[in-house]
C-alpha cells in the first residue's frame, strides 16, 4: 500500500489484516428486529458498530460515531427479485453495488461491483461451505471470510475477515460492506418476517 493511503481514515479503520463483525449478544428472550453489527479487532476491541436507519438501510459508524459505510438495499425485498444493495461512504457517494447472482444455493454469493469499475466476487468453497473467499478482477484471492455461530440458542453470527497484505483499504471497506450485505440475506431477507414485509 502507498503512503498516502496508509494514512487515510478509511485505512485507519480497515487496513487491519483480520477484522471481526458479529451480532453482539442479546437477551435471547428480546425479538430478532434485524442486523445490529459490532466490527471488532481479534482482542475484542471495538471499531465500529452498524446501525439500522430505515427499512433496509443501514449504516456502519466508528468509535466516535461518525459514518463510515452505508449498505442500503435497492431491490429484492420479499424474495421477488434478486437482492441489490448500494454501498456508500461517509458522505453518501456510493462506493459499490452488490448483488447476488441467485438465491443462496450456489458457491457463489455475491458480486461487488466498485465505483471504479472492478469486479470483487464472494464464493463458498462448497454448498454448506463456511469459508467464503473474496476474488478480484484477476482471480487472485484478497481476503477470506469464515462465518461461524455466535450462539447457537438464536443463531447469532460471526465473520471473521483476513485479508491478503496486497488488499486495498477501498477493498476491505467493501469487503466488510458485502459480508453486511450477506448478514442481511441471510439473517434478514430470507426470515419469516423479511418474507413477509
Amino acid at each position: 500500500m502507498s503512503g498516502s493511503d496508509d494514512a487515510s481514515p478509511v485505512h485507519r479503520l480497515f487496513g487491519l489484516d483480520t477484522v471481526i463483525l458479529a451480532e453482539p449478544k442479546r437477551s435471547v428472550l428480546r425479538r430478532y428486529t434485524g442486523p445490529k453489527m459490532h466490527l471488532m479487532t481479534e482482542d475484542g476491541t471495538a471499531l465500529a458498530h452498524l446501525q439500522e436507519r430505515g427499512a433496509f438501510a443501514y449504516v456502519l459508524h466508528d468509535p466516535d460515531d461518525c459514518p463510515v459505510l452505508g449498505v442500503d438495499l435497492v431491490s429484492g425485498r420479499g424474495g421477488f427479485a434478486r437482492p441489490a444493495f448500494l454501498m456508500t461512504g461517509p458522505g453518501g457517494d456510493p462506493i459499490g453495488k452488490v448483488r447476488s447472482p441467485g438465491h443462496l444455493h450456489r458457491t457463489r454469493l455475491i458480486d461487488i461491483q466498485t465505483a471504479e469499475h472492478g469486479t470483487l466476487r464472494i464464493t463458498r468453497n462448497a454448498l454448506l461451505g463456511k469459508v467464503w473467499r473474496v476474488e478480484d478482477n484477476g482471480g487472485g484471492v484478497i481476503a477470506e471470510v469464515t462465518v461461524s455461530t455466535v450462539r447457537s440458542l438464536d443463531g447469532l453470527q460471526g465473520y471473521r475477515v483476513e485479508f491478503d497484505r496486497r488488499a486495498r483499504s477501498e477493498q476491505r471497506r467493501l469487503v466488510v460492506g458485502g459480508t453486511v450485505c450477506l448478514q442481511v440475506i441471510r439473517r434478514w431477507l430470507n426470515s419469516p418476517q423479511g418474507n413477509a414485509s
